[in-house]
């Protein structure tokens, strides 16, 4: 099973009622549950909420919503069980007192996550009795964006808690590298981004790299090499500074996220640089230095 990176999403309360003759409609208890969403490539959703059942009570258990297709209700066996519906929205399913462990409740959503220009969307609200969402994303998905801020996956899953976030993820993202030439040395900075890309300028004097985009409010990661460029980093987009993220190492680059509002110019500053010398160059004169200090020391002037 892949690991979960989990995240927390605070972005303001969401309330969820239904009403029946002026008064909440409440028949069960609240679920202890496990909710698992499956993202297609296609943008489909496969849901299973995994619930612990009650001897005593109905378990009320709150859907995610969205249209439905291939809807069961099951034990760990693939059986179906008993269970009933309240009439409201989102949809609720109540789970009747059992012995059981576990009941399956279990669903698609067909094309949930939209495609829109190269990157998919899913504004996904949490349902009201769960405390986190599992998510796992298609092949080819190794980072997600939550309101505007990278988090990088690798080959692992997210646990969301919070009452939901907007979703947006690249499938087989495509990377450009731009290769610098400096002081007879190669650096390879990746930018990842559904964007159109204009020429690159590197700056060592003035400690930045810049580079053209020509779509506004694009996902862009920059990739760079930290022997080229250190952080801590500014971004600007046309000379005003815009929020980024620095949130991923691997021990040779860093990982730098942001959505510029604008086309233009991206310009990223960084507070070292790669030498202006070649790296042995200081180390020659300070040894140079000491040998001759040590020199001149046994000699006697008269």
């Amino acid at each position: 099973m892949k690991k979960i990176i989990s995240i927390l999403v605070i972005s303001g309360l969401i309330f969820s009622t239904t009403q029946v003759f002026g008064q909440q409609l409440t028949v069960g208890i609240p679920p202890k549950e496990d909710l698992k969403v499956t993202i297609e490539q296609n943008g489909t959703a496969h849901v299973v909420h995994q619930v612990k059942g009650d001897k005593l009570q109905p378990v009320q258990v709150e859907a995610i919503t969205g249209n439905m297709t291939n809807f069961s209700v099951t034990d760990k066996d693939g059986n179906s069980v008993q269970y009933s519906t309240l009439s409201r929205s989102p949809m609720t399913v109540l789970i009747l007192p059992t012995d059981r462990n576990m009941t399956y409740i279990k669903y698609d959503l067909p094309n949930i996550v939209a495609y829109k220009n190269g990157v998919w969307e899913w504004n996904y609200f949490e349902p009201s009795d769960t405390t986190f969402t599992d998510f796992y994303f298609p092949k080819g998905v190794d980072m997600i964006w939550t309101y505007d801020t990278p988090v990088y996956l690798g080959e692992q899953g997210l646990r969301q808690h919070g009452n939901g976030f907007t979703l947006h993820y690249v499938i087989n993202e495509p990377v450009t590298n731009q290769n610098v030439q400096w002081q007879g040395k190669s650096f390879d900075v990746g930018i990842r981004t559904v964007s159109g890309l204009g020429s690159y300028v590197f700056d060592q004097s003035q400690k930045t790299y810049a580079f053209d985009i020509n779509t506004p409010k694009s996902f862009i990661t920059v990739i760079m090499p930290e022997k080229l460029l250190w952080g801590p980093y500014d971004v600007a987009i046309n000379g005003n500074k815009t929020l980024h993220k620095s949130y991923y190492k691997n021990g040779t680059h860093v990982w730098i996220g942001f959505r510029p509002d604008s086309a233009g110019t991206v310009q990223i500053t960084g507070t070292t640089t790669v030498p202006e010398f070649p790296f042995f160059v200081p180390l020659a004169i300070a040894l140079s230095a000491v040998v001759l200090l040590r020199f001149t020391n046994r000699l006697s002037f008269h």
